[in-house]
Formats: C-alpha cells, structure tokens, sequence
C-alpha cells in the first residue's frame, strides 16, 4: 500500500479523525440516552418512539439525525488501519480501528443488527482483500481477534434478536403454516437474513415499466440534500407515497440489490451499472498489491454494496461518505492553490 498524495491523505486523516472522534462520543452519548429512555429494542423500532425524546431531550431531534446519517462514516477509518498495520505502527492502527468502531456503536445504539452486520463483514472483507500486505504472522493474529470478535458480535447479534422478537407475540402469526420453524426467534434470524432474495423475486415478478421510480428510492438523501438547499422542491412524505405505491404498499421489506435497482431504474440501466461496478472493482482488485490508501478508500465504501446486497441497495449508503470524501478533496485543492 503507498500514498499517492501523501500531503492529501493527511490533509484527510486529520479532518476525517476529528469527525469520527465527535462521532465516536456521540454515538456513545446515543447509546446511553436510547437504552435508558427506550431499553426495548421492539419500541424503538415502532413507529415514532425514538421521537418520544424530540421534545423531553434539547436538541436530541438534531443529534439523532446526524448521527443517523453519518453512521457509516467509520468506514473510511478502514484503510488507515491496514496501512499503519502494514508499517507496524500499533499504536496508530489501534487509534484508526477505534475512531471507526463509532459505526458500529451506531449501530448498537439504534438496535440495528443489518448495521452491526454491515461493519463487521466490511472490515472482514477488507482484512482478506489487504491481506496480502501484511506479514504473515501479523495475519494469523489478526484471524484470531476476527474470530474473537465474530463470537461477540453473534452473541450481541442474537442478544438484540431475543429481546425483540420475545416481546412481539404477533410475530407467531406471520410463521407460515408449512414452516419447519416454529421457534419466532429463530425463524426471525432466518427470514432476515433470507427474505431479500424471495421478496425479490417475488417482487421482480410484479415488475412493470410504469413501477419504475427513476431513482426516487436510489436517489433518497440526494434530494433531501438539494431540497435543504433550496436547489430543488421535493417533498418527504410524496416521495415515501410514490415509492411504496410502486412496490404496492410493501416498500419496507428488504428486496435486496436487483429488485430494488430495477425499480428504480429498469432492466438495461441496472445491467450497465452492475456491469461498470464489476469491471472496476476487478481492475482495482488485480493491482492489490500494490494499491493505493486513495484507491482503497472508495474500495472500502463500494464493498458496503456487495455486504448489503442481500438486504437492499447498498449506494445509498455511501453519498454522504462521498459528498464527504470528494468535499475534503476540493478543499484541498483549493487550499493548494
């Protein structure tokens, strides 16, 4: 791994840790707050109790939105954590890998185990994809922490399941008649990890050119962005309505990557984009080895795709980071000017 503009990527490192450290408090200041006021993940879940503590906590509706949006931020910490590990710098390895755990804090304070999942494959992924670089011994210790960590996440995964499947008794009813699994535990860890793919399926059956969205779903948090700006007039609530009258009142369900691509944008432009998205993904990985920290940051951010694809689309994940990413980058060409 080599920087190829060294003066940028510290440029970047020094903005990127001082949001993730805010970050960081703030998910933990978030973690507090939810479990104390709402210890019941199945009520935080429900429609409208976390905004309970809009009005008896000042100004929790500002940090809670913020924290919400920036919540996969840590991942752009990843790639400092290889490279310092590569040069054996522990310390500040360390330092990278804890700056990026406020994702997965995030995560833990919103009762969500698709963003607990989320990190932890990410940095998995990005372990085996970086490897290579590392001394061998350096990855047979790091498999060991991974296998460690593994344990824990799974333990807190299943944790936040029994807690909230055991408090919704209605859940009984939706277990089909046929179903093997009869436990609501355990059918709901199933069905989670497994309903993308009939859901989508199903779904693309439906599929007609006059559902198509033309990127209202994709496009979510960019218009919301336009609109805070004045630069467009789009409206929150009519767009909810468009996209769940195109997949009939059922938007909420996880559809995974195809499904939900293609009702945004069709057939053709969803081949051409998974197409595009294969092709650089594979010219980055063949130059692995030798990769650099700038390539591996957006590396990093489309494996979030590949991780979330059996639940949903995974690009609407990523705008803020890029927004992020390439505003940092401008600043910096204008402060090199």
């Amino acid at each position: 791994m080599y920087l190829k503009d060294e003066k940028f990527v510290f440029f970047f490192k020094k903005i990127l840790y001082k949001v993730l450290f805010f970050n960081l408090i703030l998910s933990i200041v978030m973690l507090v707050i939810i479990r104390t006021y709402i210890p019941s993940p199945s009520a935080f879940k429900a429609e409208g109790a976390y905004k309970d503590l809009y009005e008896s906590i000042p100004y929790f509706a500002n940090f809670f939105r913020y924290s919400y949006t920036t919540q996969n931020s840590g991942y752009l910490a990843f790639p400092f954590f290889f490279y310092y590990l590569s040069k054996l710098e522990f310390k500040k390895s360390r330092w990278a890998l804890l700056l990026s755990s406020s994702s997965m804090i995030a995560g833990i304070a919103f009762y969500s185990r698709a963003q607990i999942f989320t990190y932890v494959l990410v940095f998995i992924g990005s372990f085996f994809l970086l490897k290579d670089i590392l001394p061998k011994k350096l990855n047979q210790k790091i498999l060991r922490y991974i296998k460690i960590v593994i344990s824990l996440i799974v333990f807190l995964f299943i944790s936040i399941t029994v807690t909230r499947f055991s408090e919704m008794d209605y859940y009984k009813d939706r277990i089909p008649r046929n179903s093997r699994v009869k436990d609501p535990i355990i059918y709901s860890i199933a069905d989670y990890t497994a309903q993308g793919y009939y859901n989508g399926v199903n779904r693309l059956e439906k599929y007609t050119p006059e559902k198509i969205l033309y990127g209202e779903g994709f496009l979510r948090l960019v218009y919301q962005y336009l609109n805070f700006f004045n630069i467009i007039t789009w409206n929150a609530e009519k767009s909810k309505e468009r996209v769940n009258k195109s997949f009939d009142g059922e938007a909420h369900l996880f559809y995974g990557y195809t499904c939900h691509t293609v009702y945004n944008f069709g057939y053709i432009v969803t081949f051409l984009l998974s197409v595009l998205f294969h092709l650089y993904i594979t010219s980055q990985l063949r130059k692995r080895k030798y990769v650099s920290i700038e390539s591996l940051f957006i590396l990093v951010l489309l494996l979030v795709i590949s991780v979330v694809s059996i639940f949903y689309c995974g690009f609407e994940l990523l705008y803020v980071n890029l927004i992020f990413f390439f505003l940092i980058r401008t600043a910096y060409l204008l402060k090199k000017k």
